[in-house]
């Protein structure tokens, strides 16, 4: 008996008698115009994509623009960082491979 009340219920107040006609119309209508190919609109190809050279060529490009006017000519120089010396050791001792300048 509770079983039927439930499922008479369901079916009465789930229909969509109650809801007017223009209900859900404006979604509808957004996601009909969110289609990969509109209705009447000229099917174009994809266009190809570049190779790793190509888009290594155009970014430099793209760089070597942005830079300023007076560094275009320059080569960038590396920078060394150097830990600085504890307080209390003295001097650093360098490595057999670096130049002593006095």
């Amino acid at each position: 008996m509770k079983l039927a009340l439930v499922l008479s219920l369901a079916v009465l107040g789930c229909g969509r008698a109650h809801l007017e006609p223009a209900y859900g119309r404006s979604y509808h209508q957004q996601f009909a115009l969110q289609q990969e190919h509109a209705p009447g609109s000229k099917r174009v190809r994809a266009t190809t994509g570049l190779d790793a050279q190509e888009a290594a060529i155009i970014a430099g490009t793209y760089r070597h623009g942005l830079a300023p006017k007076e560094a275009q000519g320059t080569k960038e120089q590396p920078i060394l960082v150097v830990a600085p010396t504890q307080p209390g050791t003295g001097r650093t001792t360098l490595m057999p491979s670096v130049p002593t300048y006095q």
